[in-house]
């Protein structure tokens, strides 16, 4: 009698985990490999963009001016790894950067990386 509970009990906690592990399915896939991002113009994406240049000129004492995220990916960690294109004044020559920022799980901006690509 003890065996068939346990084994009951065993079977109904498999189904709920298969049920939930097929709820998150969609969840799951984003997780690891970098993927497009779909919407560049959208105003997050955007500001994030813009912390990446505003960081950059705090630590390399510089006077670029952000101008827009032109594409880029991210990745889903613990927080998400955004790696972008973006164009900025130097003076009054639009240049091309390449950023990665990380987004930790408070939603606080990490500057990791900041470099010119040539054009």
């Amino acid at each position: 009698m003890a065996r068939s509970l346990f084994f009951m009990a065993s079977l109904l906690l498999f189904v709920v985990s298969m049920s939930s592990i097929t709820a998150t399915r969609a969840q799951l896939d984003l997780v690891g490999g970098y993927k497009p991002i779909k919407d560049i113009a959208d105003p997050y994406i955007q500001s994030i963009g813009e912390f990446a240049v505003n960081e950059h000129n705090k630590q390399a004492k510089t006077e670029l001016k952000f101008q827009k995220v032109i594409s880029g990916k991210f990745q889903i960690v613990a927080g998400t790894n955004y790696h972008l294109r973006l164009t900025a004044l130097e003076g009054t020559v639009s240049r091309t950067y390449g950023t990665l920022v990380f987004t930790d799980l408070k939603k606080e901006n990490h500057l990791i990386l900041f470099y010119g690509i040539t054009n």
